[in-house]
């Protein structure tokens, strides 16, 4: 007998933002493609760079596919939603995470929050949410990838030695314990809980490459946050 999973395809939760906005997660569906759509035209450029390491114009039917039909334990993705006032949803956020194929207690996990929901604690719910599920699938650890110039996430790894993490490419990445805290991995855990909810986690990608390599320059990521 499956033990009992609080996330599955019947969960809603609604809950009140920090400004008194309501919003509701749920599981994501196939038939969110259109919303994801729209929320990702929301998205600013800054946003869009810091999530795909690209100035990202659009998401193809291909990649709307694959982020919108998830099996749930592979792949979970969860979204946050309310509605407009004439009663249409409208996305806020999504949280998903992806299991290594060779390491399914390893999942890779990402973090967008839309622009005008940022700021107000849907970050740090969405993500805590995500630990929740997937302790219940059995994940032990998530693997998490943010650009090397994010300098908040600079500071916050030095500071975090057992934490510290390898350059891949133009990104960090590191893996965090998600089940009973341990020391080093609970306070960054909740060090990546506040990151969160400021709309600083990116992006998810190719699995790290656990080897040191030398650290690329941020010029890339400080060009992407000057703009509008």
């Amino acid at each position: 007998m499956q033990p009992y999973r609080r996330f599955h395809a019947d969960y809603r939760e609604r809950l009140s933002l920090t400004d008194g906005t309501w919003a509701e997660l749920r599981l994501v569906k196939p038939e969110d493609a259109a919303l994801l759509r729209d929320g990702f035209a929301r998205l600013s450029p800054r946003s869009r760079f810091q999530r795909f390491l690209s100035a990202k114009p659009r998401l193809s039917e291909e990649e709307l596919r694959y982020l919108t039909q998830v099996d749930g334990e592979r792949h979970l993705a969860l979204g946050a939603v309310t509605r407009s006032p004439g009663g249409r949803e409208v996305g806020l956020g999504v949280a998903r995470f992806i299991r290594l194929a060779q390491t399914p207690e390893v999942a890779e996990v990402a973090i967008t929050v839309a622009d005008d929901a940022q700021g107000k604690g849907l970050g740090r719910v969405l993500l805590e949410r995500l630990v929740d599920a997937a302790r219940e699938r059995g994940v032990e650890r998530f693997e998490f990838r943010v650009l090397a110039g994010n300098m908040p996430m600079y500071r916050l790894v030095q500071t975090l030695a057992p934490c510290e993490p390898e350059q891949d490419d133009d990104a960090l990445c590191f893996r965090v314990p998600v089940g009973a805290p341990t020391r080093g991995g609970y306070d960054l855990l909740r060090s990546v809980l506040a990151l969160a909810a400021q709309g600083a986690l990116t992006l998810i990608g190719p699995t790290c490459r656990w080897r040191g390599v030398p650290r690329a320059s941020p010029a890339a990521y400080e060009e992407a946050a000057r703009a509008p």
